[in-house]
């Protein structure tokens, strides 16, 4: 009877309640519509006696899995020279599974600002320089920890494009004050990674971040993509063309606004245009060799005299 019973139970209280109001003069109808009413104020009121109601801008939505690292075995692939590199295999079932997580996580923090909230929120003085990018510079701090010593901080996140990192560039390194930001991002703009788009926004979230980073007096250093002659997650495309094309832009936009440029792509393409084998084993990332290269012209971009503060950038 269970369910049935329940019904006509509240059936015949909501009678009950109908008839004893309509008694009293008050239409049957209005002495509903109050008992409903008693019942939507009465459910919060119940509610807040347990917990304080909170709205999506909760006091920190940021969980621990938010700042895990790769796993391992995924690193030594990508970082030990020498280690071959491949996807594990994947039922359709285990991708459409993948992808719904991934979709997901972006829908909680599209722009990843959980993943550096905690480390930043200890922070006691500010860095020197702070490494803004994407995968690149995420699997630095693994591929040469060395170099993120002494007030020298690691911000990059795997995966992400410009737009995402112009989001998060507040937190992650205009409220940590450094002296210098390096900036290396793309890879991901042309591969699509948060959708089609143009090389106009790529070149609009670079100068935004260039321009918000002098606006504090901020030193930049630009950073050009590495070469790559596929992405093995976005195998459709050929991106060694456009890779060529942003960072001769890059090259030119630094000049124009008195930053300081690091061809790392000089250093790490091949005589037939790809990722010298050498130095990566999946052809896009650095591996421990091609991050030691980085690192050597990194520090020497760093040590060079800076002025007092950087000029302001031109309009357009």
């Amino acid at each position: 009877m269970g369910d049935e019973g329940a019904g006509w139970r509240q059936d015949k209280e909501h009678r009950t309640m109908a008839e004893t109001s309509s008694s009293h003069g008050m239409p049957v109808a209005l002495g509903f519509a109050a008992m409903l009413l008693s019942v939507a104020i009465a459910v919060p009121i119940r509610a807040a006696a347990h917990a304080a109601s909170l709205t999506a801008m909760s006091a920190n939505p940021c969980t621990a899995a938010a700042n895990a690292a790769p796993g391992g075995a995924f690193m030594h692939m990508l970082l030990h020279p020498g280690a071959h590199f491949h996807l594990p295999p994947q039922s359709a079932q285990q991708k459409a599974s993948a992808a719904r997580a991934a979709d997901r996580a972006q829908a909680k923090d599209w722009a990843g600002l959980c993943r550096y909230q905690a480390a930043n929120e200890v922070l006691r003085h500010p860095p020197r320089v702070v490494f803004m990018g994407d995968s690149i510079t995420d699997f630095w701090q693994y591929g040469d920890p060395a170099l993120f010593t002494h007030g020298v901080l690691d911000r990059g996140i795997s995966g992400q494009t410009s737009a995402q990192m112009l989001v998060r560039f507040w937190p992650d390194v205009l409220a940590l004050h450094p002296k210098v930001v390096q900036i290396i991002a793309g890879t991901n703009d042309i591969a699509g990674n948060t959708g089609p788009t143009r090389e106009r926004y790529y070149k609009d979230d670079s100068e935004a971040m260039v321009t918000l980073a002098k606006a504090r007096g901020i030193h930049v250093i630009l950073g050009s993509m590495p070469p790559a002659a596929r992405f093995w997650w976005a195998p459709k495309y050929r991106p060694a063309p456009e890779i060529r094309r942003l960072n001769a832009w890059l090259r030119r936009y630094a000049r124009e606004q008195h930053l300081r440029f690091v061809d790392y792509y000089a250093h790490l393409v091949s005589p037939r245009g790809t990722f010298r084998r050498s130095l990566s084993n999946d052809g896009v990332h650095p591996n421990r060799r091609g991050y030691e290269v980085m690192s050597a012209l990194a520090r020497k971009a760093i040590a060079r005299p800076w002025p007092h503060s950087p000029a302001r950038a031109a309009r357009p």
